[in-house]
C-alpha cells in the first residue's frame, strides 16, 4: 500500500472518536484509493516499457533503413564502375591500329572523371622498348584535351629512368612518385624537351603525382595535381585490369603490321631477285639499282638516291651506280678525296666492318659536296643549288664481299634500326646480283675473246668458218625448237601437278568467303562468341590455304629439278605417314576435279620402318606421281567399260636387309594397280623424258622421267613390274645406312 494511504489508515484506526461505521468506510475508501493508485502506477510502468521498446525497435529500424541506403549507394556505384569499365572494354575491343591506344587513354580518362576522380592531369600508356632505352607513350591530357604519342629515352633524366626500372620489375602493387617543391620546375623543363607541347598547369601546380601499373613491357598510368585517395587508387587498379584487353589487342595489332611489312619487305626482295635473274647483260645492272631504289620507296625508307659502289676492296677510288626518282641511273667515278664519308667508308672497309652510317649537318654537308660537284660533270648550276640548300645528309651503307650498297636523304635525318635492317637485307640480295653481274661480265669478255678467235679463223679458213657459222646457226634453231617444246611441255606438266593443291586453296577460299559472310551477320548482331568461333576457323582455312598454297609452291620447284641439281637437306622423315599423306592427297585432288571417279585404296605399311634421311619432298613427288599415274590408268580401264571391274589402288611399305649393298637395310614402297598393264613395247621407254601414252595435253611425259632422277640421286632404285590386262607396281627402293 502507498505510505501516505497506509499512515491515513492507522490514524483512523485509532482513532477512537469515529463510529465503527465510519471506519469501516474511511478504511474501505482509503483501500479503494490505494487499488486506484497501484492500478494506475501499473499502467504508467507498462506505458514506459512500450516506449522504451519503441524506441528500440523505431532505433533498429533507422539503423536498418541506414544499412540499406548504403548497400542501395554501394550497389550504385558498383554499378557506375562497371558501367564505366565495360566502355573502356568496348573501345579495346573495337581498336583496329596502334593509335587507337589514344582512345583506350582518353576514355579511361573520361570515365575516371565521371566517377568523381578529380584533378587528372593525363593519363597513359607507356610501352618499354629496353633493347633501345625508349618507351613509346600514348596520352590523353585532361584539362587541355590532348592526345599526344611521343617516344621517350628514359636513360635522359632519373625520374624516367626510375619509371622504367620499376614498369620493368612488373609488380603487382602499383607503383607512386610525388614530384614537389624545386624538383617540380626542373620536371616541367625537362617535359617541355620531350613532349611537343607545355603543360602550362604545372607553372602553378604545387605537386604532381605520378601513378603506375606494370604489365611488364607495358604499364597504365595516371598523374594528377593533387595525390589519390586510398579508394580512388583502388579504382585505378580495376581500370588497369580491364587495360590488360587493350594491350593484348595492341599486341595482336602490333603482331599483325609486323607480319604484313615482313610480307611487303619479302615481296620487295623478291622483285630484285626476279630483275637481277632476268639480267642477260652486265649493263642491265644499272636497271637492278632503279628497281632497288623503287623498292625502299615502295617500303616508306625515306630515300633520295640509291646507290652502290663496284669492287670496293680493289680500288681507291669509288665506281658509283646511283638510281633516284628520275628513273635514269647515272654512273660516276669519284677518286678518293678527304671528307668525313669516304674516310669513315675506309675505315669501315679496313675493320672488316658490314654496316656504317653517316650524318652531315647543313655546314659539313656544302664542303662534302664543293669537292664532290669536282667530279660530276655536266650538273647544272639549278641541281647544284638544290643540293646546297638541303637541311643535312644521312648516308646508311651496307658493305657486302665487294659491292657495297647505300641510301641517303638530304633531311639529314638518320635512318632508323628498322632502316638499316632493310638496307642490310637488301644488300644480302644485291650481293647476289652482283655475283651474276660479274658471271655475266666474264660469259661477255669470253664471248668477245671467242668473236676475236673466229674473226682470226675467218681470214685463215673462209670456206671452213662458212660451214661453221652454217651449223652453228642450224644448232642453235634446233635448241630454241627444242627449249619452246620443252617449255610447252613442261608448263603443261606443271598445270597438271598443282591441280591438287588448287583444288585445296579454291575449296577452303570458298568456305572461307561463307564464313567471312556469316562473320559480318554475327557481327551486326553483335553475337561475339560466335564471331570469335568464325574467326577460328577463318584462321585454321587460311593455314591450310597457305600449307596447300607451299605444296603447289614445291611441286613447281621440284617439276624445275629436273633440269638441275636440287639443294634441299635431306631430313628423318617418316616415309609411312610421307606416302599415306600423298595417297589422300593424290585422291581428294582428283575427287574435286572428278566426282565421278572412285577407287579402292588399300594400304600396308610396315611399322618397323623408322625415320631415315630423304628429302621429303622430292621423295613426295615421286610418290604422288607413281599415285597418280595409277589413279589415271585404272580410271581408263572403268571407262572402258569392262564388266564388274572395280579399280583398286594399293600402297605399301616394307623394310628388308639390303642384299649386296653394303649394311643396313632398304625400305621399299610399292604402289600396285589393277588397270591394263604396260605394253612390253614401251616398257624399256616409261623412264625417258618427255615419253608418255597419255592425249595431247594430258601429260608431258617428264613425271617418270623426275622420278627416276629423284630416287636415283637418293642412292636407290625405281623398279617396274606388269602383266598386260592385269596391272602394274611400281616399286621405290631406299637404302637406310
Amino acid at each position: 500500500m502507498n505510505q501516505h494511504l497506509q499512515s491515513l489508515l492507522n490514524f483512523f484506526e485509532q482513532d477512537t472518536k469515529l463510529s465503527a461505521e465510519d471506519k469501516i468506510a474511511i478504511i474501505k475508501s482509503l483501500k479503494d484509493a490505494n487499488k486506484e493508485l497501484e492500478i494506475t502506477a501499473f499502467k504508467l510502468d507498462r506505458t514506459e516499457k512500450v516506449k522504451r521498446t519503441t524506441a528500440i525497435l523505431l532505433e533498429e529500424t533507422i539503423e536498418e533503413l541506414e544499412q540499406k541506403r548504403k548497400a542501395v549507394e554501394a550497389q550504385n556505384r558498383e554499378l557506375e564502375i562497371e558501367s564505366s569499365l565495360e566502355r573502356v572494354r568496348t573501345v579495346a575491343m573495337g581498336m583496329r591500329k596502334l593509335d587507337d591506344m589514344l582512345d583506350v587513354c582518353h576514355t579511361i580518362s573520361q570515365q575516371l572523371e565521371l566517377l568523381n576522380v578529380k584533378d587528372i592531369r593525363n593519363v597513359q600508356t607507356a610501352i618499354i622498348y629496353e633493347s633501345k632505352g625508349t618507351y613509346l607513350n600514348y596520352e590523353y591530357y585532361a584539362k587541355h584535351d590532348l592526345l599526344l604519342t611521343t617516344e621517350v629515352d628514359f636513360k635522359n633524366h632519373p625520374i624516367q629512368k626510375k619509371f622504367a626500372n620499376q614498369m620493368l620489375k612488373g609488380a603487382e602493387e602499383i607503383f607512386t612518385e610525388s614530384i614537389a617543391g624545386t624538383e617540380l620546375p626542373d620536371w616541367y623543363a625537362y617535359q617541355k624537351t620531350t613532349n611537343q607541347f607545355a603543360d602550362t598547369y604545372l607553372e602553378t601546380a604545387e605537386s604532381l603525382t605520378y601513378y603506375w601499373y606494370s604489365l611488364g613491357p607495358v604499364a597504365l598510368g595516371m598523374s594528377t595535381y593533387s595525390p589519390l585517395s586510398e579508394a580512388e587508387i583502388i579504382l585505378f587498379k580495376r581500370f588497369r585490369n580491364v587495360f590488360e584487353l587493350a594491350y593484348r589487342r595492341f599486341n595482336d595489332i602490333e603482331q599483325a603490321i609486323a607480319q604484313a611489312k615482313e610480307a611487303q619487305i619479302e615481296t620487295s626482295l623478291e622483285r630484285v631477285r626476279s630483275r637481277s635473274l632476268a639480267m642477260q647483260k652486265s649493263e642491265e645492272l644499272k636497271e637492278v639499282i632503279q628497281v632497288v631504289y623503287e623498292q625502299f620507296v615502295h617500303l616508306n625508307v625515306n630515300t633520295e638516291h640509291t646507290g652502290f659502289v663496284i669492287d670496293y676492296k680493289l680500288r681507291d677510288d669509288r665506281l658509283i651506280w646511283v638510281a633516284s626518282k628520275y628513273g635514269v641511273p647515272s654512273q660516276l667515278t669519284i677518286p678518293y678525296f678527304d671528307c668525313e664519308y669516304y674516310n669513315s667508308f675506309n675505315e669501315a672497309k679496313d675493320k672488316g666492318l658490314d654496316f656504317f652510317a653517316t650524318n652531315l649537318n647543313f655546314e659539313d654537308k656544302n664542303n662534302f659536296y664543293r669537292e664532290l660537284f669536282k667530279y660530276i660533270p655536266g650538273l647544272s648550276e639549278d641541281a647544284k643549288d638544290f643540293y646546297f640548300n638541303c637541311r643535312g645528309l644521312a648516308i646508311s651503307t651496307v658493305l657486302l664481299e665487294n659491292v657495297g650498297l647505300y641510301i641517303e636523304n638530304f633531311e639529314g635525318t638518320p635512318y632508323s634500326d628498322e632502316d638499316n635492317s632493310i638496307l642490310m637485307r637488301f644488300g644480302k640480295v644485291f650481293q647476289q646480283t652482283y655475283t651474276r653481274f660479274l658471271d655475266l661480265q666474264k660469259a661477255e669478255a669470253q664471248a668477245l675473246q671467242a668473236k676475236q678467235d673466229l674473226i682470226e679463223i675467218k681470214i685463215a679458213r673462209k670456206k671452213a668458218e662458212e660451214a661453221f657459222s652454217e651449223l652453228q646457226a642450224t644448232q642453235k634453231q634446233l635448241i630454241q625448237s627444242e627449249k619452246m617444246a620443252s617449255l610447252g611441255e613442261l608448263t603443261a606438266g606443271i598445270a597438271h601437278e598443282i591441280q591438287n593443291p588448287l583444288n585445296f586453296v579454291n575449296n577452303f577460299s570458298e568456305v572461307s568467303v561463307e564464313l567471312i559472310k556469316e562473320m559480318v551477320d554475327e557481327v551486326e548482331k553483335g553475337n561475339t562468341v560466335e564471331v570469335k568461333e568464325i574467326a577460328a576457323d577463318l584462321v585454321q582455312n587460311l593455314e591450310k590455304i597457305n600449307h596447300h598454297g607451299k605444296r603447289a609452291d614445291a611441286i613447281v620447284k621440284g617439276m624445275l629439278q629436273h633440269s638441275r641439281t636440287t639443294s634441299a637437306t635431306k631430313v628423318p622423315t617418316d616415309i609411312n605417314k610421307l606416302a599415306d599423306e600423298y595417297l589422300r592427297l593424290a585422291y581428294h585432288g582428283l575427287r574435286a576435279k572428278d566426282s565421278s571417279f572412285n577407287a579402292t585404296l588399300k594400304t600396308d605399311y610396315d611399322e618397323r620402318i623408322d625415320k631415315i634421311n630423304v628429302i621429303p619432298q622430292d621423295i613426295g613427288r615421286v610418290i604422288l606421281n607413281l599415285i597418280t599415274n595409277a589413279f589415271y590408268v585404272v580410271d581408263e580401264k572403268k571407262k572402258s567399260g569392262i564388266p564388274g571391274y572395280e579399280p583398286i589402288i594399293s600402297v605399301s611399305t616394307k623394310l628388308s636387309p639390303l642384299l649386296g649393298r653394303g649394311v643396313g637395310g632398304e625400305v621399299s614402297i610399292t604402289v600396285k594397280d589393277n588397270g591394263n598393264g604396260i605394253p612390253q613395247k614401251i616398257l624399256d621407254k616409261i623412264f625417258q623424258p618427255f615419253f608418255t601414252t597419255k592425249p595431247t595435253g594430258q601429260g608431258t611425259g617428264l613425271g617418270l622421267s623426275l622420278s627416276y632422277d629423284i630416287v636415283k640421286a637418293h642412292g636407290g632404285e625405281l623398279k617396274v613390274e606388269t602383266k598386260e590386262g592385269e596391272g602394274s607396281e611400281f616399286i621405290i627402293q631406299l637404302p637406310v645406312v
